[in-house]
């Protein structure tokens, strides 16, 4: 359930996400949801507090290591999209090609995940916060991209379980062993591999 509070557009640039099923409510500032803030209201103050001003937002451990050298067109074609609609994920700093990505996959929206401050939302785009998880249900999205920063557990196991069957994944880390998933490339820091058709 979405309760908008400023607009711009089709665009919500303040709100709250609620869910019917958990009774939690997500804050949507400066057009951002913060799922991280959720979970600190919803428990009552017990998870983590402010981290680089956004509100229960914990970035990963990992630190990043440096990513290895491609563009939104090269993303595209590794993602091998054939046709508008539906919904790609960029997870951390793969998340710096969601403008070109969106501009370069016409009629397919990009939903860019704990991206680096530069991404903004806009009519192609749509920024989350989120700690630990995917905040998207299952079988849901036609790509995921995981940059280095978000390369390891538990981000691997998410961006498996909203990938839709079939289709593709691309990890910024070629040594990266996804479940789920059989290998399509691998080398040069990348791995693009596909998630098992029964998945």
């Amino acid at each position: 359930m979405l309760a908008p509070h400023a607009m711009e557009g089709r665009r919500v640039l303040r709100g709250v996400l609620g869910c019917p099923v958990c009774q939690a409510e997500y804050p949507i500032v400066e057009g951002v949801a913060e799922f991280g803030a959720a979970a600190a209201r919803r428990l009552g103050g017990q998870a983590a507090g402010a981290i680089d001003g956004r509100p229960g937002f914990q970035p990963p451990s990992r630190l990043a290591a440096q990513p290895p050298a491609y563009d939104a067109d090269a993303l595209l074609v590794f993602f091998d999209l054939a046709g508008p609609g539906g919904y790609v994920c960029l997870v951390g700093g793969a998340a710096r090609h969601a403008a070109g990505l969106g501009a370069a996959a016409a009629g397919v929206h990009v939903v860019a995940v704990n991206p680096p401050d530069a991404v903004t939302p806009s009519e192609a785009v749509s920024v989350l916060r989120a700690a630990d998880a995917l905040p998207i249900k299952a079988r849901q999205v036609r790509a995921v991209a995981l940059g280095a920063d978000h390369a390891a557990a538990p981000w691997l196991d998410e961006a498996v379980r909203v990938l839709l069957p079939g289709l593709r994944l691309v990890v910024e880390d070629d040594a990266a062993q996804p479940a789920g998933t059989s290998d399509l490339a691998r080398g040069a820091g990348l791995l693009v591999a596909e998630k098992s058709s029964r998945g």
